[in-house]
């Protein structure tokens, strides 16, 4: 390890990478921005799709227009999280609001899996109880509405993709786009063929792709809420012992507050001839963690 790094304070913020030309970004303020254009078209979107639905008689489309309406709900909860985590908090909450982003990840993925159990209900429903509808309105709000799907998904891209929080919500809108696309497929299959059962089959396989990305955003979040170390522990101790002065690294407990912020506490056993060099040794790893590992917080009570 380097002898000299600089002193490596511990923070209670995510962790921020500096360019090479020294600046800085923090993705939460574009993320904020970005939620509030996609909220707003999508509302305006969610009301278009209710009316078509109801004067076309498409339950279909009216399901959508609910699938819709989750997803609103949902950039509504990464929008007040993204805000949340950005707030002084008092002192008795030590690292701040920030886990407000991890829960609403977490509410997103089970909003995420209601609408799964609605597209496969509504695929059933639309089989067993077929009904004629004003196709070529439902056609027309539902190619709205892919086209709309398309343009969210381009916004939310502009975001931080590493987000727990924003990709649960890039997750809504790609459900939104795969069940237009698929309400699209079956209206064309259905106004000439009559084979209502190639919604059900549709249905199933939107369900299908949008139960993958649920249950990583899921175990992602859960993760985090039941203090899962982020990084594997045997990694963590290779590296610290690499220091010749470091003889053991024992005790070892890492946590993820929110994206890019992992504390960590841990016994470090040094030789006792190192005992003068004690400060050098723990500005350096807290230096090297930080940089490599995104930990930003630690704990480290030394013993030789």
């Amino acid at each position: 390890m380097n002898k000299h790094c600089d002193f490596g304070l511990n923070e209670h913020k995510p962790y921020i990478k500096h360019t090479s030309h020294g600046h800085s970004h923090d993705h939460r303020s574009t993320d904020k921005r970005l939620l509030k254009i996609t909220l707003l078209i999508t509302f305006i979107t969610m009301i278009a799709e209710f009316v078509a639905g109801y004067m076309s008689n498409s339950l279909a489309l009216i399901s959508d227009a609910i699938h819709m309406f989750t997803h609103s709900f949902a950039l509504i909860v990464s929008l007040v999280a993204i805000i949340l985590a950005s707030k002084s908090a008092p002192l008795e909450k030590t690292f701040g609001y920030y886990r407000a982003e991890v829960l609403a990840a977490f509410i997103n993925g089970i909003t995420i899996i209601l609408s799964i159990l609605w597209i496969v209900y509504e695929a059933i429903e639309r089989f067993l109880n077929p009904s004629s509808i004003d196709i070529s309105l439902a056609i027309s709000v539902a190619i709205i509405g892919l086209v709309v799907n398309i343009i969210t998904g381009v916004i939310l891209m502009q975001g931080d993709r590493e987000n727990n929080n924003l990709k649960s919500a890039f997750v809504h809108m790609l459900s939104d786009a795969l069940s237009s696309v698929a309400i699209i497929i079956g209206y064309i299959v259905i106004y000439y063929t009559n084979w209502y059962f190639i919604d059900i089959f549709l249905a199933l396989l939107v369900a299908f792709v949008i139960a993958k990305w649920a249950i990583d955003i899921l175990k992602s979040s859960i993760n985090t809420l039941m203090e899962t170390s982020p990084i594997e522990i045997k990694t963590i101790k290779e590296f610290v012992q690499r220091d010749r002065r470091v003889i053991d690294l024992h005790d070892i407990h890492i946590w993820e507050i929110t994206q890019d912020m992992y504390n960590m506490t841990a016994h470090v056993k040094i030789e006792k001839s190192s005992l003068d060099e004690y400060e050098d040794i723990l500005s350096c790893l807290n230096q090297e963690l930080k940089e490599k590992f995104k930990i930003v917080h630690t704990t480290f009570q030394f013993e030789w």
